[in-house]
Order: C-alpha cells, then sequence, then structure tokens
C-alpha cells in the first residue's frame, strides 16, 4: 500500500513537472538545434579589470529536490564550441562553489554616458546523471557583486526521446 502511495506521488509530480516545462515559453527544446540564441559578447579584454561572482544552484522537480554532482562548466562563446573557464560540482545541497570571474570595473556602471556595457556575461551548461542538460547563455555578472544562477533539470524519462538539451537565454540589457 504504501509503495503504491509513493508511486502514485512520483507519476503525479513528474506529470505536472513536464506540463510546467511545456508551457514555459523562454525554453527552447533542441534535439537538433538549428538557431540557437547568440551569446552576447564579452567586453574587450582592456576593460576587464574588476571581478565579480557567479554561484549555480541546481534543482528539479520544479526547484523541489536539490541535485548533488551536477556538472557545472562555465563557459564563454557557443556552447557547440565553447572555451572552459572554470568547471565545478554540486554540493548535497545544489550548489557549486563561487566562481570567480573576470568583469568590467564597477566604474563604468556609474557613468550615464558610459556606451560600454558595465557587466560581463557568461554562460553555464549543467549536466548530471538521468537528466537532460541545461544550457544559460548570457548570465550577467557585475563587478562586486554574486550572481546566482538556479537551473532546474527534467528528467529524461519525462522528457521523452525528442530531447537532448534545454537552452535558456538570459539575456537582457541592464541600465543602471
Amino acid at each position: 500500500m504504501e509503495r503504491e502511495i509513493i508511486e502514485r506521488y512520483k507519476n503525479e509530480m513528474l506529470r505536472m513537472y513536464a506540463s510546467a516545462n511545456n508551457q514555459n515559453s523562454a525554453v527552447t527544446n533542441q534535439t537538433n538545434p538549428q538557431t540557437p540564441p547568440e551569446p552576447m559578447q564579452n567586453q574587450p579584454t582592456d576593460i576587464q579589470d574588476g571581478n565579480g561572482n557567479l554561484l549555480a544552484t541546481v534543482t528539479t522537480v520544479r526547484t523541489l529536490y536539490p541535485v548533488a554532482n551536477a556538472k557545472v562548466t562555465v563557459f564563454s562563446g557557443d556552447y557547440r564550441d565553447m572555451n572552459v573557464i572554470d568547471t565545478a560540482f554540486t554540493d548535497q545541497s545544489g550548489r557549486t562553489k563561487v566562481f570567480s570571474l573576470p568583469t568590467p570595473e564597477k566604474q563604468l556602471s556609474l557613468e550615464s554616458a558610459n556606451t560600454v556595457i558595465p557587466y560581463a556575461v557568461y554562460n553555464m551548461m549543467v549536466e548530471a546523471d538521468g537528466y537532460i542538460d541545461n544550457i544559460h547563455l548570457n548570465i550577467p555578472v557585475f563587478s562586486g557583486v554574486t550572481s546566482i544562477q538556479s537551473s532546474n533539470l527534467m528528467l529524461k524519462e519525462t522528457a521523452g526521446a525528442n530531447m537532448d538539451v534545454q537552452i535558456f537565454d538570459e539575456s537582457q540589457r541592464y541600465d543602471l
């Protein structure tokens, strides 16, 4: 009896999870990507003298459970030809170490006539056994700030055979 209840609950949660992911229009589901979102370009290296941080949190079932031992790769460039900056694995709480990343100086955000974007953008790939890979493009990282990027993984058995990766485009212009 108890096992039957657990199985019914599990199946109900998986159905809810699949339904929620199908309604999310900000997600691109791709088996064979044709035109993925373009990663934004970081600023020229001569202005990258600040430092910002990025912390990843990895969960599943609509952010209900943390995913331990997920591989998180921070990179720049296209995900099919990535320039890997750093890699870490999540702990039991689904969190990675804090990645320290170069950013433009804070001072750039204080100048109203500035034409240079006062933050850096990075990309992140999240991989875990039994889950569909997530790729987050254009994550903003500001100097002196720890950005937290959440990644909610979907079970492969829920998605079926038509999905290899989910791509999330985090880009938007932050006017400071």
